[in-house]
């Protein structure tokens, strides 16, 4: 198995891209580069390898110096990690070409706020080539003991939990945004929404809309091909509306733009997380903690280990369907008690559980 992976993966071409720097931070997703952010900040000398485009793209806004991942060429991977003396990986960005050329070059190799599925768990645990690469990484620093278990009993041999890197990704760059004619002031953000939610989301806002006054609301989705599909769906409501790069004076904006949400978080008065109406698994709440925004969520919360704690602090608002969805957002701009009261518990989560960063610094230190 291991060496007919490596067979075809030295097979595929590759872009070899390359950067000076001391330590290769790898990341995948928009949220894992957020996580790897104000860690990645402590390290003068370094490089960030990122799988798909859209991750790449969104690290070059950020001003990082990044390159595209080579899909695990270990041809391409001995010329990049030439110079590099500790390769830091993202969550559970595990490419086992990666860890095991590092670890032959006598590189350290660690894994930061690691997190893994059940069903990635189900299927790493028993591939023996998997197994031998979590095995030989130095060190994988966990969110959770959930994932410590998973980690374990995938061969992991050392293994801490720290929490979760995200409560201090929040701390970053904050975009100068500027729109033309929509008045995105005090308006509700419907965030990462995704497939099937997208109903609900327009019910919710139609729904409001009946009940209240003049309402604004920005609708963040999840994937950009996503855009065409809330359009279709607000039309049918007859709902207008108008999109982030071609805004109008009108009451819902569609954000079909890349990596603006967190800057866009500020103007809200309250917000719902997508991907938890339906068995997606959720995304990240602490963004809108950190901006202290009074917040909904569906009980899919799997990929946010944190999140049922959230819920059950009252730091976050459980919905089951658009019927409460619309609820909620009712009593967000009607009920000033009940959204200072989720407001200050929300951003009082946020502030306990901040300070990863520095303790995983630390500890990556002592250990190389």
């Amino acid at each position: 198995m291991e060496r007919f992976y490596r067979l075809i993966s030295s097979l595929i071409p590759v872009n070899c891209q390359n950067i000076d720097g001391e330590v290769l931070f790898h990341a995948s997703s928009i949220g894992e580069i957020n996580a790897l952010y104000p860690l990645i900040k402590k390290f003068p000398s370094y490089k960030l390898s990122v799988f798909t485009k859209w991750g790449y793209e969104y690290a070059r806004s950020l001003g990082l110096n990044v390159i595209r991942f080579p899909f695990d060429n270990p041809g391409c991977l001995r010329k990049i990690l030439r110079g590099v003396r500790m390769v830091i990986i993202a969550e559970t960005e595990i490419w086992p070409n990666l860890i095991i050329t590092a670890k032959d070059m006598g590189i350290k190799v660690f894994i930061v706020n690691g997190t893994i599925g059940e069903r990635a768990f189900k299927v790493y645990k028993k591939l023996g080539l998997f197994r031998r690469a979590i095995s030989a990484v130095d060190l994988v620093i966990c969110q959770s003991e959930e994932d410590e278990r998973k980690f374990r009993e995938m061969g992991a041999r050392n293994v801490e939990v720290f929490g979760n890197l995200k409560f201090d990704s929040v701390e970053r760059p904050i975009k100068n945004i500027k729109f033309e004619r929509f008045k995105a002031k005090d308006s509700f953000i419907f965030a990462n929404i995704r497939g099937k939610e997208i109903k609900d989301v327009v019910k919710a806002i139609r729904f409001s809309m009946e009940r209240l006054g003049n309402l604004s609301f920005i609708i963040a989705p999840r994937h950009l091909e996503n855009v065409r599909k809330i359009e279709r769906e607000l039309k049918r409501a007859g709902i207008d509306f108008s999109l982030r790069t071609k805004d109008g004076n009108t009451r819902v904006l569609i954000l079909d733009t890349l990596g603006e949400l967190w800057s866009i978080y500020r103007f809200g008065k309250g917000c719902f997380v997508g991907g938890s109406l339906y068995d997606y698994g959720g995304h990240s709440l602490i963004e809108p903690a950190y901006w202290k925004l009074p917040t909904a969520v569906g009980p899919y919360l799997h990929k946010q280990p944190y999140a049922w704690d959230m819920v059950k602090d009252g730091a976050v608002y459980l919905v089951r369907n658009w019927e409460e969805l619309g609820g909620f957002l009712l009593r967000v701009y009607s009920d000033p008690s009940f959204a200072e009261n989720l407001s200050s518990r929300i951003y009082g989560f946020y502030l306990k559980n901040r300070g990863v960063v520095d303790r995983v610094y630390e500890r990556i230190n002592l250990w190389r």
